[in-house]
């Protein structure tokens, strides 16, 4: 907070200039409306995160599901495909980052939790491009710890001699008046941002009779009444334990204005009074109050009664949904005072109000719903299964308080989950307390009034644009050959085109990026591309925007855990393999590996590739055909290659096919498997294929063909007019999230810190149900901590509790 009152200072200095000059200009203040609007006419993003926990061991993987949301509407963009995602050490240097899709807003990813994130505390960021346009904190980060049996003795708790407090005063609406009784927000704050909970304190004159009493709430945080009269000076005392700290009230005005905003049923209620000193001054000034939320702006002329006083009414109903900011302008445009307010009504939140367990063997068949759901078309969740008992999950933020709140204040928001979790009289308080302690938003108003064009240098990106630049004059036609979430494309050039550009491309670190060239006019293959390419964009970006966050900080109980509290007692690598058998007779381990391969399912069937057929030489795609059912169609122009099941007639013929678990089906028909006329069956291991649409999810009714190469085996093979190209930025795989076998389910260690699961991606059906399954570990008491998003503007952030049954 001290850093945002040091900010205003030239603000403060205008102020008092004002008043000491009694400037009498009429006020301009359709130059306030325009200066915001240009401001604010640009849009903005705001993203959250989802962590699993917010501390992890060594070997554990963070899974995560990230959020883009359009700020002003609060629904997910629909401007951005790029997120950055970045883990950072207490240095600020970047050691973890993945570019990640974002569809409709949302997308889901996870990052190991290895050797190069040992014991200590990390900073996890996600941003857009777009956001590096603006001062507001709208990017997401938050930090966590890691834990490592073989480190900890090299970490420090933090002890309560170690913690260094921050107490400050604060004037409501950004300063304190002699001669007027001021309302006044107390902070008390540790250096890593966490508040000294519940902790009592006063304000004494300089013969030290109390003038006021307080106590500070669970985030640091109290309200009290100070009339401070000229020629003498004050403290505010805080008794925190053993810690006893007394700080001078600086600051106080000779001249000027106290704000107090009282908060009833139906209206806010804004008075303004001024010192016997100011009366005088501003008697007949106009002044302008401003009342606006980042985006929309209602200004409202007023005058001072002779008494020095203004009372301003506003009926809630008037007011913004969230954030409203309350600003005081004099005749001059100047800003002398800002109150922040928050208006919950209108906020659309979901409850998940029934869970039902069932146990089925080793696993646990959970179903949630909500009865207050009508009429789902959309939803996507998030959910952390965590012990109750856990001491893993503090994350300070919600999707709620991320998009409400984080992204208009300056300073800590801790614990900003509980203003949203009951609505009652004790969490309005709190959550009033926390706008009066914020002083002035994060809205600079130098910046909104600067005259300057403002320039937004960062574009929104929708993956990655490539312009290959023509060489040597080449006509023809260059085939770019598909990725994974792009079709092949095909560019005919004629001589006055000196390039082409390939437009949302989305490449990942599986995907390889190939042209290839035809001759058109000589009607001949052979002759490799000749151009140059350039990418936008082409490198990771650096984000530097500050920002206020919680640090995660060690306790010495953590720090007293070794390895016999099962530390190591997990193993995450939980891939499945097949039986290694092994047979001299080389017919018999080719009849085995069938066998082991169709215990793996019922429907489908299996080939694989003996040495004869490896000898042909024959592309995997005409010996698609002889699977049987199957017609397959390669255009040597446009490199496109089509699969078609000609069993199916009544939907979409075009199966599921996958290359090393890899799918390349895209959106039916219109799919491009060219990739596999580069493959040789002498490459292909074995293929797996389901022609009657069992077991192929709601996409695979024509069935499914899968690829599997031979590890090690011989390279995929290009013809002589295709390049490969390495791109300087790659789209992240979505990895997958493994829940970790610990040897032991009821320690304490697992209690506190193991993971039962995280599932992303849940999806609520049209009733508000939706049902997934667990691994039951026999923990008695088990949370499910729920973030997510429904019908694009309702939200849901819950923890919910549950008792398993025996």
């Amino acid at each position: 907070m001290s850093k945002t009152t040091l900010s205003k200072n030239s603000i403060y200095s205008f102020l008092l200039i004002f008043f000491i000059y009694g400037i009498s200009a009429s006020a301009q203040s359709s130059d306030i409306v325009d200066a915001y609007e240009t401001y604010t006419e640009a849009p903005r993003e705001i993203a959250y995160v989802h962590l699993n926990k917010s501390t992890y061991i060594e070997g554990e993987i963070m899974g995560f599901q990230a959020y883009v949301f359009d700020k002003f509407t609060k629904e997910p963009s629909k401007m951005t495909n790029n997120l950055y995602c970045t883990i950072s050490d207490a240095n600020g240097k970047v050691i973890k980052k993945k570019l990640i899709k974002v569809d409709n807003g949302i997308s889901k990813n996870a990052f190991d939790i290895d050797s190069t994130l040992s014991t200590g505390v990390f900073t996890f960021k996600a941003y857009t491009n777009w956001m590096r346009n603006f001062e507001e904190q709208n990017h997401f980060e938050q930090t966590f710890k890691v834990i490592d049996a073989d480190n900890l003795d090299s970490v420090k708790p933090i002890e309560t001699k170690d913690i260094k407090i921050d107490l400050q005063v604060l004037g409501e609406g950004g300063h304190i008046i002699y001669g007027l009784s001021n309302s006044v927000g107390i902070l008390a704050k540790t250096q890593f941002g966490n508040g000294i909970a519940n902790a009592y304190g006063t304000i004494t004159d300089s013969n030290n009779n109390i003038i006021s009493e307080f106590q500070l709430n669970e985030v640091g945080l109290a309200k009290a009444l100070l009339s401070p009269q000229e020629n003498e000076n004050y403290k505010v005392n805080l008794f925190a334990g053993k810690q006893n700290i007394s700080v001078p009230i600086n600051e106080i005005k000779k001249i000027g204005i106290t704000l107090s905003l009282v908060s009833s049923k139906d209206k806010v209620s804004i008075k303004l009074t001024a010192n016997d000193k100011t009366k005088s001054i501003i008697k007949n000034n106009d002044f302008n109050i401003a009342l606006h939320n980042g985006s929309e702006m209602k200004l409202t002329p007023f005058n001072f009664n002779n008494d020095g006083v203004a009372i301003l009414i506003f009926p809630k109903v008037d007011l913004y949904k969230g954030i409203n900011i309350f600003t005081i302008f004099n005749n001059e445009n100047i800003p002398l005072l800002e109150r922040l307010y928050f208006n919950a009504n209108q906020i659309k939140s979901i409850e998940i109000s029934s869970v039902k367990v069932s146990t089925i063997r080793d696993s646990l068949s959970v179903t949630i719903s909500s009865e207050n759901l009508k009429n789902n078309l959309n939803s996507n969740l998030s959910i952390s299964v965590l012990p109750t008992e856990t001491k893993s999950y503090n994350h300070h933020n919600s999707i709620l308080s991320q998009i409400y709140i984080q992204p208009y204040i300056n300073g800590f928001l801790e614990n900003g989950r509980a203003y949203f979790k009951n609505r009652n009289r004790k969490t309005e308080y709190n959550l009033d307390l926390l706008m009066l302690t914020q002083g002035w938003s994060s809205y600079c108003w130098n910046t909104i009034f600067d005259k300057n064009e403002r320039e937004y240098i960062y574009p929104f990106e929708r993956g990655i644009d490539i312009v290959a630049n023509i060489n040597d004059d080449k006509i023809g036609s260059y085939i770019v050959y598909p990725l994974a979430k792009n079709s092949t494309q095909l560019f005919d050039i004629n001589a006055s085109e000196k390039e082409f550009t390939i437009k949302q491309s989305f490449p990942t670190e599986d995907d390889l990026f190939r042209i290839g060239y035809i001759d058109t006019k000589k009607k001949k293959i052979g002759k490799k591309p000749s151009i140059y390419l350039q990418y936008y964009p082409s490198q990771f970006p650096d984000f530097n925007i500050a920002s206020n966050t919680i640090e995660e900080t060690y306790s010495i109980e953590e720090t007293y855990l070794k390895n016999e509290t099962n530390l190591n007692a997990f193993d995450i690598n939980n891939a499945t393999k097949l039986d290694e058998v092994i047979i001299n007779s080389k017919a018999n381990s080719i009849e085995t590996k069938v066998e082991k391969l169709q215990q793996k399912a019922t429907t489908a069937k299996f080939r694989v590739i003996e040495d004869n057929v490896k000898l042909t030489g024959m592309r995997v795609d005409t010996y698609i055909q002889r699977l049987g059912g199957y017609d397959t169609y390669y255009d040597i122009f446009s490199g496109r290659l089509s699969i078609v099941n000609t069993r199916i007639r009544w939907t979409d013929p075009t199966p599921l096919v996958y290359l090393n678990s890899s799918l390349l089906t895209t959106t039916g028909r219109k799919s491009d498997f060219g990739i596999l006329t580069f493959i040789t069956m002498d490459q292909v291991d074995y293929i797996e294929y389901e022609p009657y649409g069992i077991g192929g999810g709601i996409r695979g009714a024509a069935g499914y063909i899968k690829i599997f190469l031979t590890p090690g085996g011989p390279p995929i093979k290009k013809p002589n007019n295709i390049v490969d190209y390495k791109l300087p930025l790659l789209f992240s795989k979505n990895k997958t999230f493994y829940s970790p076998k610990y040897f032991y389910y009821n320690t304490d260690f697992f209690k506190e810190y193991g993971t039962i699961d995280w599932k992303p991606n849940i999806s609520l059906d049209k009733n508000g149900k939706a049902n997934f399954k667990l691994y039951n570990t026999k923990t008695k008491m088990i949370s499910l901590f729920i973030e997510g998003i429904i019908n694009d503007n309702q939200y849901i952030s819950q923890e919910l509790k549950i008792e398993i049954p025996d």
